[in-house]
């Protein structure tokens, strides 16, 4: 099975709580009204194993709750998601559902858990999943740790550690689950251009050596260029037909407009 991830006018939507104030104002007259607010309306896309894409757009629009419905942390108010070819009902839309078919989540802040050392880290959602003998499970760990060059810092806890090595770890600790989905929440965060070259290859990597399909969400263009991958912009509450850096370069669609002026800003 080529495919990796197929979106079908997918929809999601919450309900908010929000005040409302009768007339004359007073504090007396508020009432707390539910409101329902809309975040992405039919978003669709398909991709391959093996294949990188980045999902851009300004920030607040909700690429990252986009990357949650796909994770299963959120449920889609409307369509389908389908994995490795496998629809799953709204029922199977959850975390650990979609984790057992091979889909593994990096979030912006790493989500480490402090009292642990790193080796701990990495090897705890394979205890949870109960994926190998304890031998299993080190052999996992010892490669995840190799893969993204953090071996000398297992023993280390995370507030020891740098920005951009608190980001290999958290990559490690998906890894390690031998995802072939992987979805990145703006991996580039916080790093400077040292720490971001390094990074660049030990994710293409996983790419490359494992046919691992990835995802990642950012606002920086510049990514995607350094990954030769496909790039989709998320406006206005969709998702755009993927295409190449250049296009969106050269593209007179007003966001792909702003983004590139913040990308020649900072260089």
């Amino acid at each position: 099975m080529k495919e990796a991830l197929r979106l079908e006018d997918v929809h999601f939507s919450y309900r908010d709580q929000v005040p409302v104030v009768s007339a004359p104002l007073s504090l007396s007259r508020i009432v707390m009204k539910e409101q329902e607010r809309s975040v992405v309306e039919g978003a669709n896309l398909s991709m391959e194993r093996g294949e990188t894409l980045c999902i851009a757009g300004l920030s607040g629009q909700g690429k990252s709750v986009l990357l949650h419905l796909i994770a299963g942390l959120e449920k889609p108010s409307k369509g389908k998601v389908c994995y490795f070819g496998e629809y799953l009902s709204p029922e199977q839309h959850n975390p650990l559902e979609i984790a057992r078919r091979g889909v593994g989540m990096v979030f912006q802040n790493g989500a480490l858990i402090s009292n642990l050392k790193v080796r701990e880290n990495v090897a705890l959602p394979l205890h949870y999943h109960h994926l190998g003998t304890p031998e299993e499970i080190e052999e996992k760990v010892n490669r995840a740790l190799d893969l993204m060059r953090v071996r000398s810092e297992e023993n280390k806890y995370p507030h020891t550690l740098s920005v951009g090595m608190r980001k290999r770890v958290a990559i490690a600790r998906a890894w390690a689950m031998d995802p072939k989905l992987l979805l990145m929440d703006d991996p580039m965060a916080g790093l400077d251009n040292y720490n971001r070259q390094n990074l660049l290859p030990l994710i293409d990597n996983m790419r490359i050596l494992f046919k691992t399909a990835i995802i990642i969400v950012t606002h920086d263009l510049s990514l995607a260029e350094d990954l030769q991958c496909r790039i989709s912009l998320f406006r206005s509450k969709l998702l755009t037909e993927p295409q190449s850096f250049d296009y969106w370069k050269h593209s007179e669609e007003p966001m792909a407009k702003e983004l590139f002026r913040g990308l020649h800003r900072a260089s």
